[in-house]
């Protein structure tokens, strides 16, 4: 072998190295695209022989399209008990309908152990987040309490997000590591090792449908199949119906007081049972945590803020009328209203105030920080006079802007309207200018004198976080959190959890252990439509949820949820 023959040997050798060397690490990093179809074992139901159906009858059409039993359902789960698998590849097809409750979500089950412990690779949508075109995808551990709890949940960029269009799915399972595709771009990757080996299955929420599922891995021998299975963990009602935003607080001597519109429901043991609604006093108005709102300060103070904002014709000012109701025997009776003093400053000049949400209005309930600061949160948007939003800076204030009034001396004086998002620009100080982004709601918890708010959004795929170091006096620019939400309430708990329930996917849970500055991937605790409400904490870590039912003359959902270091779990009353 002469010298150019023996170079051209090595060439082709390195060259050959170097793709394979570049084709692993694209497969590990997802970049291969779109991925060849495989020999395999191709799901269909048949006759239904070897497959195991929970809350009713799937069907297959003579396309080979799967559909879940009925629309809406609650859920549904169908499992291949036929046979087990350890290390797999799986394809599929799956489609979203909007239906009639606006959400969904549909996806694959590995390794499951029976029909309430597995993996649940799933792909969910939402009217909002459909309008906002971000795509979602979730690697979930079920522990049979009925919780989805996400082992990792992720925006899927370059995915569109549409209903009734198909989607493929690539899963590959090999060891502790499930990896995800979504039409060709890589998703996620999770390590995980509490199931091993078990059978596949699908399972979503609301109509969905499935196509041309196919696994491809060596089967094992199944699990000793069983069946039984809690879908989901399982709410309680309180007795008021679901027309409101609920707000809620534990008197001074332990009551736990919820109410809504003109009604208020009492726990003399904790949330675990309830007694029959009563009348609020006609001169409380409705509360509701999107409006007058209940809170006991801490020092044992029971109140009510009425909230009322000006509304057409405006008069030359739109300043708000806040009057403070207080009841001295754990919410039986209310006196008369204080009258509060509302600053003239900061206040939108009343020239037009956009739909939907016209002059500045409360979200959430009231927040009180260590030196006893009261802070209420605010929604609205503005046009001024001269001012119309067209810097580049202030695009997205158009819609709607969020807002935070303060009182220092236990809310008989209120300060004007502060901007929580005050960013710097260059050549500009903070403050100079009004913030912007797409802020709808915003809901806020006290740490020490910080404060954190959650603001829901209207296109970020995430929610926003704003920060204040002097109870809420001023505040820093506005940053995205990590996870999607709408609708949401929020709670820190005596040990310093932070708990943010919200819409989207599904109703789910996100909790941060420091003060806010990370958080977890989201657990799912149910799948109602409307989920707007809020949280109390009813004695040390375990915290009352309570939320709106998807009928709206339906009474409102509750759980009672246990926070530990390890997670969040149902406690059965």
């Amino acid at each position: 072998m002469n010298c150019f023959t023996r170079w051209a040997v090595v060439l082709i050798c390195l060259a050959v190295g170097l793709m394979s060397g570049y084709m692993s690490w694209a497969q590990q990093e997802g970049r291969t695209g779109e991925m060849a179809a495989e020999n395999g074992t191709e799901l269909a139901i048949g006759d239904g022989s070897g497959w195991s159906f929970l809350v009713g009858q799937w069907t297959e059409d003579e396309e080979g399209v799967i559909s879940p039993p009925g629309e809406p359902n609650l859920h549904s789960r169908l499992f291949y008990t036929a046979e087990g698998y350890e290390d797999l590849t799986a394809q599929l097809e799956f489609k979203g309908s909007y239906g009639t409750r606006g959400q969904g979500s549909a996806g694959l089950i590995l390794r499951a152990a029976d029909a309430g412990h597995f993996y649940f690779v799933y792909f969910p949508w939402k009217g909002q987040q459909l309008r906002a075109k971000h795509f979602w995808a979730a690697i979930a551990k079920v522990e049979g309490d009925g919780y989805l709890r996400n082992l990792k949940a992720v925006w899927v960029p370059g995915v569109t997000s549409e209903v009734d269009r198909w989607y493929k799915v690539r899963v590959e399972a090999q060891g502790p590591q499930m990896r995800v595709w979504v039409d060709g771009r890589f998703a996620l990757s999770v390590t995980d090792e509490t199931y091993k080996s078990g059978c596949v299955g699908l399972a979503g929420y609301g109509g969905y449908f499935l196509r041309n599922i196919r696994i491809q891995g060596a089967s094992v021998d199944p699990p000793v199949w069983s069946d039984e299975a809690q879908m989901r963990a399982e709410p309680f009602t309180v007795g008021i119906d679901s027309q409101k935003m609920p707000t809620g607080c534990v008197a001074p001597n332990g009551d736990v007081l919820i109410a809504g519109g003109s009604k208020l429901v009492r726990s003399q043991d904790k949330g675990r049972t309830w007694g029959e609604p009563v009348e609020l006093p006609d001169k409380l108005g409705a509360l509701s945590d999107s409006g007058n709102t209940m809170f006991c300060t801490s020092h044992g103070r029971l109140i009510v803020m009425k909230y009322r904002a000006i509304t057409p014709p405006y008069p030359t000012s739109m300043t708000p009328q806040i009057r403070i109701f207080e009841s001295t025997d754990n919410g039986h009776t209310w006196s008369d209203p204080t009258v509060c003093q509302v600053a003239l400053e900061g206040w939108p000049d009343a020239v037009e105030a956009l739909e939907p949400y016209g002059p500045l209005r409360p979200y959430g309930p009231l927040v009180e920080t260590e030196d006893g600061v009261l802070i209420r949160l605010l929604i609205g948007s503005e046009i001024e006079e001269g001012d119309q939003f067209t810097d580049v800076r202030t695009w997205g204030a158009i819609h709607a802007k969020g807002y935070a009034i303060r009182s220092t001396d236990g809310g008989r004086n209120w300060s004007g309207p502060v901007d929580l998002d005050q960013p710097a620009w260059s050549g500009k100080q903070r403050g100079d200018f009004p913030g912007a982004l797409d802020f709808t709601e915003a809901t806020g918890v006290a740490i020490g004198n910080k404060v954190t708010v959650l603001i829901r959004p209207i296109y970020s795929p995430m929610m926003w976080q704003c920060w204040s170091d002097d109870s809420g006096a001023t505040w820093d620019a506005a940053v995205r959190a990590t996870f999607p939400g709408y609708a949401q309430s929020m709670i820190r708990t005596r040990s310093g959890a932070i708990l943010c329930a919200h819409r989207y996917p599904h109703y789910s849970v996100n909790v941060s252990r420091d003060d806010g500055l990370n958080w977890d991937a989201g657990t799912v605790i149910d799948y109602p439509s409307w989920a707007m409400g809020c949280m109390v904490e009813v004695e040390p870590d375990v915290v009352l949820c309570t939320y709106m039912n998807w009928e709206r003359s339906e009474p409102l959902l509750a759980q009672l949820i246990r926070v530990t270091p390890d997670g969040i779990y149902p406690i059965v009353r």
